[in-house]
């Protein structure tokens, strides 16, 4: 069975206590750009240590279910019930407990999150008002 289109998928250790789960294409593109930085570098070689030390690959089931390695479920510390969230270019998967846990640790910082991903101009708002129409949908 295919998952969003994909067969194929790697998962890893994420930060903040969640599993990363990248499909075949975005995996290669991270690793060609992990790939860049010498094993002389302590940093980037701790990263691709903890990064692809952890990684396992998985195909779903019929049912579209993938097994989660121990070390995995250690790692993120699921137990019972977990989460599954789309982030763009990849998923993650967290125990209910730690997403709740960042969900609220985070909630306040939320709008200023998106204002810096978002506002690149003051007057960005001010096109709509002066009539620039907006593509249908």
């Amino acid at each position: 069975m295919r998952v969003l289109g994909h067969n194929c998928w790697y998962m890893t250790r994420g930060f903040d206590r969640c599993i990363f789960l990248f499909h075949r294409d975005e995996w290669n593109k991270i690793r060609k750009q992990a790939s860049k930085y010498s094993s002389m570098n302590a940093k980037a070689l701790d990263f691709r240590r903890l990064l692809f030390g952890s990684v396992c690959e998985v195909s779903p089931d019929r049912q579209g279910r993938m097994p989660v390695p121990q070390h995995l479920r250690e790692h993120a510390q699921l137990d019972k019930e977990a989460v599954l969230i789309g982030v763009d270019d990849h998923l993650e998967l967290w125990s209910k407990d730690a997403w709740r846990a960042f969900q609220d640790k985070n909630e306040a910082e939320y709008k200023e999150m998106a204002a810096q991903l978002f506002v690149t101009d003051e007057h960005d708002g001010d096109r709509k008002e002066k009539g620039e129409a907006d593509d249908d949908c």
